[in-house]
């Protein structure tokens, strides 16, 4: 007999069905979007580092599982449903525990302050809690203009901080012309290069933000000293450094921290903000954070404690999954594994492109965080479609199309890793195929 247990949540209609509710009700370009490239498929059950997909890639075949190396940028760390987290979260609801009362004090936010503060680099130890990840860069670009009195925001081109509003002005123009949102006080320079970023600052410049190593960019690795560098010139100019840590942080490198060891064992970064998200989640609660050293806390609170709110950031339900996660995630053995299948996966990578030198350009990466390189723009766009169809989920980057970004869930075992590298072996053979 067939079980219809899961009916409620998965399957609860046709896929053709589905799709044209989200097409007349939430968004009728992204639906032709993923249709064109042959993808209009809706994702079903998952579970570890796999889903599966409601339908086949054809009508009549079974639900197509993929390896999910997209991970949300991060969201997805412990993979899906990950036990711990999953019974964590219902052991709060259970007790009465919910989201809580923004205006009042948290027992729950207090007590993952003061986790995040021992696990941060020192000297960083407040943080103002937020949903996601534009929003903590928001609180971090606000609070660095507060304490400097300056507005002028520096950032790297191809880099990427959010949808929201200071967020957004960050980032590059395919985002912001469509929303007039080319604000003069925010102004980019090439990432990993310290000339151009010295010749911008100024003593009108509030912060200067990057990503430690940018996703959205192209998974670029700046050179060792890049970031010693970027220190001492934001205090050469009284200016604010600000890492975004969204995907890196967590682990995603091997290390805690990108910026504190993770690109570079001896290159250990302070930076005044970090700001984190997706990961802060575990998958099943939205929480975003922005950390920073003490003395900016005076010059943002000190005439009113309210001034900056988020209704549902640092939920105390969000609060309790985190701590659990971060728990998890910086146990030494934890970190260790994710550094020994980084390397296995970085070789299996390193080992298609020297079988594919006319297609594969670079490779490069830390951790689990890894960026393939091809030769083209549109031969990324295929090679993604291509990987998807041999059932591993990625993306390529959003401002460096010729580049995939590969982050597989830090909980990858060895023999999950070589399944995904033959399967990405296979998909970049049959792009030789479309070309």
């Amino acid at each position: 007999m067939k079980d219809d247990s899961n009916k409620r949540f998965f399957g609860t209609l046709p896929q053709k069905e589905l799709l044209k509710l989200y097409a007349k009700h939430v968004n009728a370009p992204k639906v032709r979007f993923f249709k064109s490239f042959g993808l209009g498929l809706i994702p079903g059950k998952r579970r570890g580092v796999k889903f599966n997909m409601l339908e086949g890639l054809k009508p009549s075949d079974p639900p197509f599982e993929l390896y999910n190396c997209h991970t949300c940028g991060g969201v997805y760390n412990l993979g899906h449903g990950y036990p711990k987290i999953v019974q964590v979260l219902k052991d709060a609801l259970d007790s009465g525990l919910d989201i809580g009362d923004h205006l009042q004090l948290s027992e729950w936010r207090a007590i993952l302050g003061k986790r995040l503060a021992e696990l941060m680099p020192p000297e960083i130890t407040k943080t103002t809690f937020g949903v996601s990840g534009g929003e903590a860069v928001d609180t971090a670009i606000k609070f660095s203009r507060a304490y400097t009195k300056r507005k002028k925001c520096i950032s790297a081109i191809g880099g990427y901080h959010g949808h929201t509003g200071f967020a957004l002005a960050t980032g590059d123009s395919d985002f912001k012309e469509n929303f007039l949102w080319n604000l003069s006080d925010f102004n980019q320079v090439p990432f990993g290069d310290i000339d151009a970023l010295k010749k911008n600052l100024s003593k009108d410049v509030a912060c200067v933000i990057l990503e430690t190593i940018p996703a959205t960019g192209g998974v670029l690795i700046a050179q060792e000293g890049y970031f010693s560098e970027v220190r001492e010139l934001c205090d050469d100019f009284d200016a604010m450094m600000i890492i975004d840590e969204v995907q890196t942080g967590l682990g995603r490198t091997g290390h805690f921290w990108a910026i504190y060891g993770g690109l570079y064992d001896h290159e250990k970064v302070i930076p005044d903000f970090m700001v984190l998200g997706k990961g802060l989640s575990a998958g099943v609660y939205p929480l975003s954070s922005c950390s920073y050293k003490p003395f900016i806390e005076k010059a943002v609170f000190k005439d009113d404690p309210f001034i900056h709110i988020s209704t549902t950031g640092g939920s105390d339900l969000g609060c309790v999954v985190a701590y659990e996660m971060l728990n998890i995630q910086s146990k030494p053995e934890f970190l260790k594994h994710v550094r020994e299948m980084g390397k296995l996966f970085g070789k299996g990578l390193e080992e298609i492109k020297d079988d594919n030198p006319n297609l594969i350009r670079d490779t490069r990466g830390r951790g689990l965080m890894w960026g393939l390189e091809f030769t083209s723009e549109t031969l990324g766009q295929l090679a993604m479609l291509s990987i998807i169809k041999e059932g591993v989920l990625q993306n390529y980057c959003g401002n460096k199309k010729d580049t995939l970004i590969i982050m597989p869930p830090l909980i990858v075992t060895k023999e999950e890793i070589d399944e995904i590298i033959i399967r990405i072996g296979e998909g970049v053979k049959k792009l030789k195929q479309l070309i």
